[in-house]
């Protein structure tokens, strides 16, 4: 029996069709750069992937977080380092001084001024922003400064958190009462009776006193506080090597998932090749059928 032109020109149209069809897909799957395209091309692959994917944009906010985290301890800690320039040298050389018995009145005086422009120094340390317009040491009361131009602290009983990691929150700053105590109010003292006109030794030996440990104590708080730094940072450098490993371990699970991995695209590629090679001679035949005489028996 013979076979007509007629279906031989339908069957050659149908499979040029069809390999166009073939190209195409394979083309848009290289150029999306996975395979997986529709959940339904792999249902298992395209619930795995959004397993992963969420789990993906998990662990890099946390990254993220442990970012700014990194960033608010750092502030927080040249701040401190500026504290303690001001308590170890200035502070404490004045006060060592104010209490020689080689000093004038004057110079006395003029030793106080001295300290109340430390103290002021301290107080703009303790009443510090971020870059984002939040003070550092007020804890929760972001807005409130931490403490009043007496020295008074007005900030929030608890500090601010960052959460790191599953289950993992760190503190981001420390309350000032915590870090500053009642230094203000001793250092204003002790100003107070260094221009006292006329000085009246007993309570100046007093406020010196009392000033000089306050000053001890602020360096042991200090100390504390970037003790606690420094373990903090060192908690986040560790987790963000586990969370590196844990990212592009993931990654990849994603990439295998869609069917965006090398050796996937490898295939794709290869794939590529083989449908133009198809297509072009599925449209050799085509055009050979054109040629023929459609209406022969």
């Amino acid at each position: 029996m013979r076979i007509s032109t007629l279906y031989m020109f339908k069957q050659s149209a149908e499979s040029m069709s069809k390999r166009v069809s073939d190209n195409n897909d394979v083309y848009m799957r290289l150029s999306a750069g996975k395979s997986l395209l529709r959940a339904s091309d792999d249902p298992k692959g395209a619930t795995d992937a959004v397993k992963y994917q969420d789990a993906l944009a998990k662990l890099e906010m946390f990254r993220s977080a442990r970012s700014d985290a990194r960033s608010a301890l750092e502030h927080e800690d040249n701040i401190l380092s500026s504290v303690g320039n001001l308590l170890t040298t200035n502070l404490t050389e004045k006060i060592v001084a104010a209490k020689s018995d080689t000093w004038s009145d004057e110079d006395r005086a003029a030793l106080g001024k001295e300290i109340a422009g430390i103290r002021a120094n301290l107080l703009d340390l303790a009443n510090t922003r971020d870059g984002n317009g939040r003070y550092i040491f007020s804890g929760f009361k972001t807005d409130t400064p931490a403490f009043t131009d007496a020295g008074v602290y007005q900030g929030g009983s608890q500090v601010r958190k960052q959460t790191i990691a599953d289950d993992s929150d760190m503190p981001v700053s420390h309350l000032g009462n915590e870090v500053f105590g009642d230094i203000f109010s001793i250092l204003d003292k002790a100003v107070e009776e260094l221009t006292r006109d006329p000085i009246v030794k007993e309570d100046l030996d007093d406020a010196l006193s009392a000033a000089s440990l306050a000053v001890e104590d602020g360096i042991k708080r200090l100390g504390k506080t970037q003790a606690e730094l420094g373990t903090n940072m060192q908690q986040l450098d560790a987790l963000d090597l586990t969370g590196d490993t844990l990212i592009n371990d993931t990654i990849v699970k994603v990439q295998n998932a869609i069917g965006s991995d090398y050796g996937t695209m490898t295939s794709l590629i290869m794939d590529s090749k083989m449908s133009e090679y198809a297509l072009n001679a599925s449209m050799l035949v085509f055009q050979s059928m054109q040629k023929m005489n459609l209406f022969a028996k």
